[in-house]
């Protein structure tokens, strides 16, 4: 079984220094994480990652274009293979960029993550068609102007349209949707409480337009 890394709360390694993700979870211990925001600047979207029904945690919700546990040994970096693991070997991702480490916390019943997500931003000139989708683990691709999503998190705006792509039996099927925030993943914490998702698509804005983005 897949074993990864254990830390106290300060980000300090703690014996037994790594463990399984089983563990992990039942003793809600600290771990890393990765997480990838990939954009299109030429057409000023973001991509949105619909987690497939069986996440234990945000279901059926919106979240960053690709993330993952990092694996016991791994460095931040190296969580790039989740991207190609979810959605497709051939991603031409360019100009990878670390946004900052987001301590993030969820209880669910006897399931606690208590996690340190490395989270990185990353060009591609590929439209959203040229992706796959990881059966079972990713159940849809979407695209939002990343404009639509300041305002958005921002409160501006109530809902926003979205374009993509989900999997069904048999391949893929062309969808719009309109969302709100709370169609995203711990929206709560990541909208109401941190302003995640608003760092992100504001630094997201800074890096399509040739700008250093700041950490989150």
């Amino acid at each position: 079984m897949e074993k990864i890394d254990i830390f106290d709360e300060e980000f300090n390694a703690i014996e037994p220094f790594s463990t399984t993700i089983d563990v992990v979870h039942q003793k809600g211990l600290w771990h890393q994480t990765f997480a990838c925001w990939i954009v299109n600047a030429k057409e000023n979207k973001i991509f949105l990652q619909l987690r497939g029904p069986k996440n234990r945690i945000g279901p059926n919700t919106f979240d960053a274009s690709a993330s993952g546990h990092l694996s016991a040994g791994e460095k931040p970096i190296d969580g790039f293979r989740e991207a190609e693991e979810e959605l497709g070997k051939n991603l031409n991702l360019t100009d990878k960029t670390f946004l900052g480490i987001n301590r993030n916390v969820i209880i669910q019943g006897s399931y606690i993550n208590r996690e340190f997500c490395h989270v990185y931003i990353a060009k591609t000139n590929s439209p959203l068609t040229d992706f796959g989708l990881q059966k079972g683990e990713v159940s849809g691709l979407f695209a939002m102007n990343i404009d639509e999503a300041i305002d958005l998190f921002a409160g501006a705006v109530e809902k926003v349209q979205i374009d993509g792509k989900v999997w069904q039996e048999g391949g893929y099927q062309n969808i719009s949707r309109t969302v709100t925030t709370k169609d995203f993943c711990s929206y709560h914490d990541r909208v109401d409480i941190s302003g995640y998702y608003l760092k992100v698509m504001m630094m997201a804005k800074r890096y399509i337009k040739g700008q250093k983005p700041l950490r989150i």
